[in-house]
């Protein structure tokens, strides 16, 4: 059987996978941190980090007692670039503000330390970077300086000519810190300029419905190619890493080829783009829920009495099923929202099921459950035997309407003169001569009698009386 899935195409299918990003959307420009090799890269009132490309961290919004804490960064594109969305909240944020003929404040604008940074060091603790919101009375202005590398050197102003006091802002070797110090030595730091790309053209998606898409395991080797360039208008040079996270339910190749592989589950398909300069670096997901088709227990077919009948469907979200022999749907039929349900029937009955997830509804599993009653032979109790007195005798069949018996050796189906009626399930008898005792059950009607005959043959040797003459009795008598 194939199970049929809701609204889309295959082709749609496959394209949504590539950029189903919280509901759609298109590809956002890149914000990305630029690393800074001039002095012509330093633009007064935009937003800076301060970064040791060394050590992969930068200086954090974390002020410790005489500096600033590092926080990790993820450099990209040979160290040439950081993006913005990858930042951890606890990277200081820095506005850079030409204070003078080659002077600089930095400020930092987020977390709960914010200010002007500046060195605070004296001559009996020279190693001190601080952080205020008031200039007043701080040495916050420095020089900077850029090799064609990238190294800043940042000095501050009133400390560059005194011997012995903090002045480079630099990051410590040995420590998570940056400080300020008298002299080189320790990791060196860079600057990386806030970029938003000029006159960027927003990628138009051919494709962008806002949900995910439930699938059938049953489609077996279900694929078919997943091209960025099908996605994406002029931007097919885009280059992504395809990945699933269950590969049980569904596997993805190098060139975002999806199978499924016949198993019910939920699989993350991943499509990660690294960025450029233009678009910044994401990952787009999509959720492939795979889930099975009902499947009955017991086939089609003729049961005596009553069948019991487990449905299941695994992955899916629940069960619908009727038994009038209508079409179940969301609006129709008894709804269990879970993947296993017992039924039990005890007359003829027509069992359609489907299993959902969400609105996308499996194929229709049908059965016909025909229930023939069959009425049980009675018991005898005890089966018959040879007794010396009077014998209490037991017929019996629970659940049963009538029990017809005869004690003639006649079959009692035929409702005979010699036929008893029990008018229900059991009954206690007296036999008091040698007979045959025969039974059936029967339903109501009186019409319908069970198959089978019970049948037990009883022999009664009852004490003759004796009389016993005495001798008195015969005198005067003549024999």
């Amino acid at each position: 059987m194939m199970k049929r899935f809701f609204y889309h195409s295959i082709l749609s299918l496959f394209l949504l996978v590539m950029f189903c990003i919280t509901g759609g959307g298109n590809l956002a420009k890149a914000q990305s941190y630029q690393l800074v090799t001039s002095k012509g890269g330093l633009v007064s009132g935009d937003k800076y980090l301060i970064v040791s490309k060394d050590k992969g961290d930068a200086l954090s919004t974390e002020q410790k007692t005489s500096n600033r804490g590092a926080q990790a960064v993820s450099i990209v594109q040979n160290g040439s670039s950081i993006d913005a969305a990858t930042l951890n909240s606890n990277v200081a944020i820095i506005v850079l503000t030409e204070e003078g003929t080659d002077l600089w404040s930095f400020q930092v604008t987020n977390g709960s330390n914010t200010g002007y940074l500046y060195a605070a060091g004296t001559k009996s603790k020279p190693n001190q970077l601080l952080t205020n919101t008031s200039t007043s009375g701080l040495d916050y202005r420095a020089s900077i300086s850029i090799a064609t590398t990238g190294e800043a050197t940042i000095v501050f102003e009133n400390q560059k000519n005194t011997s012995g006091l903090s002045r480079t802002l630099q990051r410590n070797t040995s420590n998570a810190l940056y400080s300020c110090y008298a002299s080189a030595g320790q990791s060196p730091v860079y600057l990386y300029h806030y970029v938003e790309p000029a006159g960027a053209t927003e990628p138009k998606l051919s494709y962008n419905p806002a949900s995910d898409v439930v699938l059938s395991s049953n489609i077996a080797g279900w694929s078919a190619p997943v091209l960025i360039s099908e996605v994406i208008e002029d931007l097919s040079t885009l280059s992504f890493t395809y990945s699933s996270n269950k590969e049980s339910v569904a596997t993805v190749t190098s060139d975002g080829e999806i199978s499924l592989t016949g198993t019910a589950g939920e699989a993350v398909i991943s499509a990660k783009f690294d960025g450029d300069a233009t678009y910044a670096p994401q990952t787009p997901t999509y959720k492939v829920n795979v889930f099975d088709p009902v499947t009955l227990d017991k086939e089609a077919g003729t049961y005596d009495n009553e069948v019991t009948v487990a449905l299941s469907a695994a992955g899916a979200q629940g069960i619908v099923y009727t038994t009038d022999g209508t079409e179940p749907t969301l609006n129709n039929g008894t709804k269990v929202e879970a993947t296993s349900k017992e039924l039990t029937f005890n007359e003829t009955t027509t069992l359609k099921a489907i299993s959902y997830y969400g609105e996308t509804l499996s194929d229709v599993a049908s059965a016909v459950y025909t229930i023939q009653k069959v009425l049980a032979v009675p018991t005898i109790t005890p089966e018959g035997g040879t007794f010396n007195y009077e014998k209490k005798v037991t017929i019996a069949s629970p659940g049963v309407a009538a029990i017809v018996y005869t004690l003639d050796g006649t079959d009692p189906k035929g409702l005979g003169a010699g036929t008893e009626v029990i008018d229900g399930d059991s009954k206690e008898i007296t036999i008091t001569s040698s007979c045959t005792l025969k039974a059936r059950t029967s339903d109501a009607s009186m019409e319908h009698f069970s198959e089978g005959l019970a049948t037990a043959d009883f022999i009664i040797n009852l004490p003759q009386p004796v009389i016993t003459l005495s001798a008195e009795s015969t005198q005067g008598q003549s024999i």
